[in-house]
């Protein structure tokens, strides 16, 4: 079947633009030439893995760009319904797919599932602004290096100083150590210190435009630290105050309409 016969141009430009559009043993049925051949016309003018040129990505993929496991990309499809499809690139190579178009969709419907923090910008095909906003709040989220780092002498002996000083707030003193307020909290306590830094009055009403705010990058997926020191509120103040407007940290959703 089209052995040895001549490939023409328009069959090779038939076979460049479906190459990982459709499979190999639909290129070869309508060229009216064998598998064999079509792979071997494919290798003699570059095309390379078919999976590569399909306009998605394969499951495998996807775990790569997201460092994620396939137990928890298999979560994402059995319990949070991610349209993934099976593909037929060859005879015997069948291989979960999703399309770049269907991946964002299905995203924008469960950012709280993803972290985009360590994905290489591109890299699932061009990305919608909301996207890029959430990495820089990932990359933000994920600069936790106080959760890791053990208390210094020298820090302790900052903290005993710095705490009795008027005026002195837990949000200074976190941005002083690039800690989070409650690791200040605990250090406190795990040093026996019994003076405590001011509290800022978290009773004061927010203005329309920092709860605008506040929903807004609650929503985009900012921690509430980061929030906090935009707003210039105590990070607990702002967690209590999402928590009473509904907020679900998980989702990183309203569970009722807000500032519609």
């Amino acid at each position: 079947m089209g052995i040895g016969r001549t490939w023409t141009p328009d069959d090779i430009s038939y076979l460049e633009d479906n190459w990982g559009a459709v499979s190999i043993k639909h290129i070869a049925k309508k060229l009216g030439r064998t598998v064999n051949a079509v792979k071997l016309k494919s290798q003699r003018i570059g095309l390379g893995d078919p999976t590569l040129h399909y306009e998605g990505i394969t499951i495998s993929q996807l775990m790569k760009a997201l460092d994620k496991s396939y137990s928890s990309v298999y979560v994402w499809i059995r319990k949070y319904g991610m349209p993934v499809k099976e593909k037929l690139f060859a005879q015997a190579m069948r291989v979960k797919v999703i399309s770049y178009d269907d991946f964002w969709k299905w995203a924008e419907q469960h950012k709280e599932l993803l972290n985009f923090a360590k994905m290489e910008q591109g890299i699932l095909g061009p990305e919608p602004e909301w996207a890029k906003v959430k990495r820089s709040a990932d990359q933000l989220r994920s600069q936790k290096t106080w959760q890791s780092v053990a208390w210094s002498e020298a820090e302790d002996q900052q903290l005993r100083q710095l705490v009795k000083l008027s005026g002195m707030t837990y949000p200074r003193l976190a941005a002083h150590f690039n800690r989070t307020e409650a690791s200040i909290k605990r250090r406190l306590y795990d040093l026996n210190i019994k003076f405590r830094p001011e509290r800022l009055n978290n009773h004061i009403k927010y203005t329309a435009e920092e709860t605008e705010q506040l929903v807004s990058m609650a929503r985009q997926g900012y921690g509430y630290e980061t929030i906090a020191r935009k707003l210039g509120k105590s990070a607990l103040g702002v967690r209590g105050k999402l928590e009473r407007m509904g907020f679900d940290f998980k989702r990183r959703e309203f569970k009722k309409a807000v500032g519609e």
